[in-house]
C-alpha cells in the first residue's frame, strides 16, 4: 500500500508555493513542477488523457501519441500517468493496469492542488461529507463499497442520504461522530483492519476536522490515501465527479451527471442571455455569515447570472449583534440571498433561522423591497443555482422552472419517489415595511 505524498505535511520535506503570471507553480526539494493547467470539468487523474470521466483506450491512444512524437504533452498534460514529465511506455503500464483492473499506483490532483497516490483498485471506502457531497456519493452508487461515513454536524437524511442513512441502520456502514477525534481515528483505525479500507473520499472545506492535514497525516500513517475534492464551487464538482467515478470505476455514474449539470447551465445562459451580470446580490452560507469574493457561493451566483456585490476576498464576513456595515450604500444590492437548513422531511426553515435573518437584514433596502429570499444549503448545488437564477430573472424563466429543476435531478439521481413540494426549499422573506 503506497500512502499518500501531500506536498506541505510531511515534515522532512520543505516546500514553497508561489505563484508566478497567475500559475501556481510547486517547489519541492528545489524540483520545480508546473501544475497541469485544466478545465474545471476535467478528471485530474492522471492516465486520463484526454480530460473526461474515464480512463480507457482513447487515453492510451493519446499517450501512443506523444511516445510515437505524434502529439504534445503540453496538449494532454494528464497523459503523464507517473507524473514524472516524461510520457513513456511507464505511462501506458499504469493505463493497461487500470483497464483491466490490477494493482497500481494512480496520481490525483486533488482540490488543493496537490499530488496524491492512491492505491488502485478501490473497494471500501469511507467518505467525509456534508450537503454538498452527499447528492454525488448517491449519484455514483457507491453504497456496496461504503464502510465508514462522518458527517459534519448535519442530520443524516433519509432522502438525500439514503445509501448512508440505510447503510448505518443495517451496520453495515460504521457512523463516524463529526470532529476527528482520537475516538474517530480509532474507529476509522478499525475500518483498515476489519474492512481492509484504505481510501477516503472527503468534501474539502475548512470546517471539517477529520481531513484536517493534522488528521490526514494520521489517516495516511494508517494505509488510508485520503482525496479531498471540492463539491461545493459548481465546475469544480464536475471535476470531483470525474475523479471519483475514475477512482471508484463509476465513470458512467459521473459522465450522466455531468451532463445534466451542463445542460442546467447551457439552459441558464440560454435563457438569461446578454442580461446576465444586470443583477448584484448579497449572499450567505448562513444567516450570520456573508460570502466574500472567494467564495463557492459566489461562483454558484456567478453561474446562475449574478454578481456578487461583496468587496473581500474572504470566503465569510461574519455579521455579530449591532453591525451595520451591510447597510452601507455600496451593499444596497437588488437582492439577498440567505442560506437556511431545510431538509428533505417536510418541514421548513428553523424559526432561529428566520428571526436572524429579520434581526440582521430588517434594514436593508433589499428586505424592505422584498427582494430577500431564503434558500436551503442541504439541496444539491445545481438546484440551488436553478433556483437563484428564476429569482434574479424571473421573466427569463417559467414560473416554478426551478423547483422543476430539483424534481427532475430527484427522480434522474435518487432511488425515491419523493417529491419536492412536500418541503420548502427557497422562500420569498416578507417585506417589512
Amino acid at each position: 500500500m503506497q500512502k499518500n505524498v501531500l506536498i506541505g505535511l510531511c515534515a522532512v520535506v520543505v516546500v514553497a508555493v508561489v505563484v508566478i503570471a497567475g500559475l501556481a507553480v510547486v517547489l519541492n526539494n528545489d524540483k520545480e513542477d508546473k501544475l497541469p493547467e485544466y478545465q474545471s470539468d476535467t478528471g485530474t487523474v492522471f492516465g486520463n488523457a484526454d480530460g473526461n470521466c474515464y480512463i480507457d483506450s482513447t487515453d492510451r491512444k493519446v499517450i501512443k501519441k506523444i511516445i510515437d512524437g505524434d502529439a504534445e504533452l503540453k496538449d494532454y498534460p494528464f497523459a503523464d500517468a507517473n507524473n514524472d514529465g516524461n510520457v513513456n511506455e511507464a505511462d501506458l503500464e499504469i493505463v493497461d493496469k487500470y483497464i483491466a483492473g490490477e494493482s497500481c499506483t494512480l496520481k490525483v490532483l486533488d482540490a488543493e492542488d496537490k499530488v496524491i497516490n492512491v492505491a488502485y483498485p478501490i473497494s471500501t471506502v469511507i467518505v467525509l461529507c456534508g450537503s454538498n457531497l452527499a447528492p454525488l456519493i448517491n449519484i455514483l452508487d457507491i453504497a456496496d463499497k461504503i464502510v465508514g461515513a462522518a458527517y459534519t454536524g448535519e442530520k443524516i437524511n433519509a432522502i438525500r442520504d439514503y445509501p448512508i442513512d440505510q447503510g448505518i441502520t443495517s451496520g453495515a456502514i460504521t457512523k463516524i461522530s463529526t470532529k476527528g477525534t482520537s475516538a474517530d481515528l480509532e474507529l476509522v483505525k478499525d475500518l483498515v483492519t476489519n474492512k481492509g479500507c484504505h481510501f477516503m473520499m472527503t468534501e474539502y472545506s475548512s470546517m471539517y476536522d477529520l481531513d484536517s492535514d493534522a488528521n490526514v497525516v494520521n489517516l495516511n500513517a494508517m494505509g488510508i490515501d485520503v482525496v479531498r475534492m471540492e463539491a461545493r464551487d459548481p465546475g469544480q464538482d464536475l471535476r470531483s465527479m470525474a475523479v471519483f467515478g475514475i477512482l471508484l470505476g463509476k465513470s458512467a455514474q459521473a459522465e450522466s451527471y455531468q451532463n445534466f449539470m451542463k445542460d442546467i447551465y447551457s439552459q441558464i445562459d440560454s435563457a438569461i442571455g446578454d442580461k446576465k451580470g444586470t443583477h448584484k446580490v448579497l449572499i450567505t452560507s448562513t444567516s450570520k455569515n456573508i460570502s466574500g469574493l472567494s467564495s463557492g457561493y459566489t461562483a454558484m451566483i456567478e453561474k446562475a447570472g449574478g454578481v456578487n456585490a461583496a468587496d473581500w476576498q474572504d470566503s465569510t464576513k461574519p455579521l455579530t449583534a449591532g453591525d451595520t456595515w451591510h447597510l452601507d450604500a455600496k451593499y444596497a444590492v437588488d437582492m439577498v440571498f440567505v442560506g437556511s437548513t431545510s431538509d428533505y422531511n417536510g418541514a421548513g426553515f428553523k424559526a432561529a433561522d428566520v428571526t436572524n435573518i429579520h434581526s440582521f437584514f430588517d434594514n436593508h433596502n433589499a428586505m424592505k423591497n422584498g427582494k430577500v429570499f431564503q434558500y436551503s444549503t442541504g439541496i444539491p448545488v445545481v438546484c440551488r443555482i436553478a433556483y437563484y437564477a428564476e429569482s434574479m430573472y424571473p421573466d427569463c424563466f417559467e414560473t416554478g422552472w426551478a423547483h422543476g429543476v430539483h424534481q427532475s435531478f430527484i427522480d434522474t439521481f435518487f432511488k425515491t419517489s419523493y417529491t419536492v413540494d412536500d418541503s420548502l426549499y427557497f422562500v420569498q422573506v416578507p417585506a417589512t415595511s
